[in-house]
């Protein structure tokens, strides 16, 4: 990667949404760049731009050619490739929303264009930098994860409608766990719920990967409260990631209960009854750690701009949202199929009819 070693990047974001004015806002505020403005060819979100944040706004992105280093791009995922694409070959670093792209095509023209041009392409699986993910990460031993359990559930907020909730929100623990388990993806099942348009509103995915680690996700938009978690069980330990909370949970047995030379099943009835109020305690070792909170997209930046700055490697390059977005793409078939062969007919489909 080339090392440009810029003093202070300037940088732009084009989408002027909910999430492109977060981006917009924390990136005004950072000292390690200088943005130039939001791009968006909405009036309203241009307006909101301007009266929310007091920033400047531009209808056209194309007209950030030669002003800028480097571009957050949060606008609606179809349109990912299109601006990913003429960024880069204009020489301009990217830090590109998740997912990545619509599809794997588009997502591998994007990373070859990068690699080509020897520019950063970041994408923003921003749970990469959530604290309880990099607390939770430093003690497991990812060779002996036999089994993963991933929850992530919220209501219906009207946003991001162009996809459904596998590559809204299951994208996120496909690239959490892609990321630990040191072996690749053999079978991919799926269920799915389409509810409220033409996209799944809730999905049930099951991974295996050829090391024979098992993983169990669930992703929904029409849930009625909001769950953001995730259990991850190895040979020694259960360790629990809540994200909602900011917690990170691991229960482990007493060593002499781990080494088998202390069975409750071999225990009096009259103890064996009395394990339950002592589980906790005699038996498993349980701590519970809430790391400092930090804001997870500041740090995203920060690394993006060191990574213009001085061509350092991004935690989540191109190459690792294209896989996360590839095995998204396997659940979506896997929703068809099921969708196919169940009795459940999606509303989309009743509402074609």
């Amino acid at each position: 990667m080339t090392n440009n070693s810029l003093s202070t990047p300037r940088v732009a974001v084009v989408g002027g949404g909910h999430l492109g004015r977060i981006h917009a806002k924390l990136l005004a505020a950072n000292t390690g760049c200088e943005l130039i403005c939001v791009a968006d060819p909405d009036s309203n979100s241009r307006q909101l731009v301007s009266t929310q944040l007091g920033l400047a706004s531009v209808a056209d992105y194309k007209s950030l050619a030669g002003l800028v280093d480097g571009v957050v791009i949060a606008t609606p995922t179809f349109l990912h490739h299109e601006v990913g694409m003429w960024c880069l070959n204009n020489g301009i670093h990217c830090l590109i929303e998740k997912p990545i792209a619509t599809n794997s095509s588009e997502a591998k023209q994007l990373v070859d264009l990068a690699n080509i041009k020897g520019l950063t392409l970041q994408i923003g699986h921003v749970e990469r930098f959530n604290p309880v993910w990099t607390t939770a990460k430093e003690s497991i031993d990812t060779h002996s994860i036999r089994y993963i359990e991933a929850t992530r559930e919220g209501c219906y907020t009207g946003r991001s409608t162009d996809i459904g909730i596998v590559l809204d929100l299951m994208i996120h623990d496909i690239d959490l766990i892609l990321s630990i388990v040191p072996s690749s993806v053999e079978h991919v099942n799926a269920f799915g719920w389409t509810v409220l348009g033409q996209h799944e509103d809730m999905a049930v995915a099951q991974l295996v990967f050829r090391n024979g680690t098992m993983a169990q996700l669930r992703a929904s938009r029409v849930s009625e409260s909001m769950n953001r978690c995730m259990q991850i069980c190895s040979d020694s330990e259960v360790t629990k990631i809540d994200f909602a909370q900011g917690t990170v949970t691991r229960t482990r047995p007493h060593d002499d209960v781990l080494e088998g030379k202390r069975f409750a099943d071999k225990l009096p009835p009259s103890e064996r009854a009395k394990v339950k109020d002592v589980l906790f305690s005699d038996w498993l070792h349980k701590t519970e750690n809430k790391p400092a909170s930090a804001n997870a997209i500041s740090m995203e930046h920060n690394e993006w701009l060191q990574a213009i700055r001085y061509g350092q490697d991004v935690t989540v390059p191109g190459i690792m949202g294209a896989q996360a977005l590839k095995i998204a793409e396997q659940i979506i078939d896997a929703l068809s199929c099921s969708r196919r062969e169940s009795f459940v007919i999606p509303a989309a489909d009743r509402f074609a009819a």
